[in-house]
């Protein structure tokens, strides 16, 4: 049995000057234009450059309801996507749009970017 005492790793995401678009904004919430390739919120290899890091820099109020690796996070989107996602200023706000979420309330559309000879003005892709 080989045993190795790996260092402490802080468990609250810090402040860090990276730039967001911010699409929209008002005093209950957020919208900002996450760029491809940028993580929501840290996690295991990722503990800094995420969008909850650049949050925490921009923003004075975020909801606590995600914690403290989550704060204000209502839905997220995969590193790999880019897109509009929505950041809450408060636990009241938070538990609104969370529940629209829920509910299904919130329509989201998804647009991609294709190389070749695509048939049709529209269609469905069914693969993992």
């Amino acid at each position: 049995v080989v045993f190795e005492k790996l260092p402490a790793v802080d468990s609250n995401a810090v402040p860090e000057d990276i730039p967001l678009r911010v699409v929209y904004e008002d005093r209950f919430f957020l919208v900002i234009d996450k760029p491809a390739g940028m993580v929501v919120h840290p996690a295991a290899g990722n503990y800094t450059g995420t969008l909850v890091n650049a949050l925490l820099f921009h923003c004075k109020d975020l909801s606590g309801i995600g914690g403290v690796m989550r704060p204000g996070i209502v839905h997220r989107l995969d590193k790999g996507t880019s897109g509009l996602l929505i950041a809450a200023k408060s636990d009241e706000a938070h538990r609104g749009l969370a529940a629209q979420f829920k509910r299904r309330e919130v329509k989201k559309t998804y647009h991609v970017l294709v190389h070749g000879d695509v048939k049709g003005e529209n269609g469905v892709i069914d693969a993992p």
